[in-house]
């Protein structure tokens, strides 16, 4: 029962997602609406809230360092895998096996097995997630999709305007000064917490409704789809092995951390890869790439899930 009592609720939102585009119960507009909602304020104030309260060590450092190293080597090997995709999708193929939907997916997955109180170890790993995917992915995203330079300037910008990378900064901020800590320590806490949970307490259902209502097959791009599928997995698994080992070894793991690491590398590639694409085939085929993938992360929840609760 305890099993069901965390995977049920996750199902629901999805299937409900799902179920609310065959009916036509909600059109795209009102889901962009939600994702500007969710995007713009709520996550923010989650990930603000996340980071602000954790605790900021050497370990933290070196745990953000080893995640953006991650990162640099499998956007690497991602190239190297290019001959094996057909040529149509090729050129996107490094940014459909690298970086992780934190926000739309491993957010809500994990705090749905280990409680929002925990949403700082995953919201950690994200930190080099955030850094990166606003500097040097999205910067090659746009090289390769527009045929324009790398222009560090307009990229430093772009970042600067974006609510998800801003929260993820002044959180840091916030909880190595320890100023978020002291005020709900002091008088004015339980105001701060009870304005914080209504802001974020429906971000998780949102955020997986949305996803089950994106959750729609485009036959012609099975194929394509299933074979970076199977690529992105295989190529994660490495990249997960490696990160728990670096981490046993420099960190020190734990249980939260390590079902924080499991989850947040299950996740799909961004889903805001899909708005820097102009394109209609690989707008296509990010957008059908990503929905497959979700079950995959459902499944690896799913099987973490079982694992803590025998």
């Amino acid at each position: 029962m305890e099993i069901l009592e965390i995977i049920l609720p996750v199902l629901v939102m999805v299937a409900l997602g799902i179920v609310c585009r065959k009916k036509k119960l909600l059109n795209q507009n009102g889901i962009d609406n939600m994702k500007i909602l969710v995007t713009n304020i709520m996550l923010p104030t989650a990930i603000f809230h996340a980071l602000a309260t954790a605790e900021y060590s050497r370990k933290t450092g070196i745990l953000v360092l080893i995640m953006f190293v991650m990162l640099v080597i499998s956007f690497g090997i991602g190239f190297l895998l290019k001959p094996l995709m057909e040529e149509t999708y090729r050129k996107y193929l490094p940014f459909m096996v690298c970086v992780y939907e934190g926000g739309m997916m491993g957010y809500p997955l994990y705090t749905s097995l280990c409680g929002s109180e925990n949403l700082s170890q995953i919201a950690v790993l994200d930190i080099a997630g955030l850094l990166f995917g606003f500097s040097v992915y999205m910067g090659l995203l746009g090289q390769t999709e527009n045929g324009e330079k790398f222009n560090i300037k307009a990229l430093f910008v772009s970042a600067l305007k974006t609510p998800a990378f801003m929260a993820s900064v002044l959180g840091i901020i916030a909880g190595l000064s320890g100023v978020i800590n002291r005020l709900i320590a002091g008088p004015a806490g339980g105001t701060y917490l009870s304005v914080e949970n209504i802001l974020t307490v429906s971000v998780s259902s949102i955020i997986l409704l949305t996803v089950g209502y994106s959750i729609e097959l485009t036959p012609g791009l099975i194929k394509p789809c299933i074979r970076t599928i199977v690529m992105r997995i295989c190529l994660q698994a490495v990249m997960m092995a490696g990160v728990l080992f670096a981490v046993k070894c420099f960190v020190g793991s734990y249980r939260l951390l390590n079902l924080a690491v499991v989850m947040y590398m299950s996740s799909p590639a961004t889903f805001s890869l899909q708005t820097f694409l102009k394109k209609k085939e690989s707008s296509a085929y990010a957008s059908t790439t990503n929905s497959l993938y979700c079950i995959v992360s459902i499944v690896v929840y799913m099987v973490m899930a079982v694992l803590m609760f025998p």
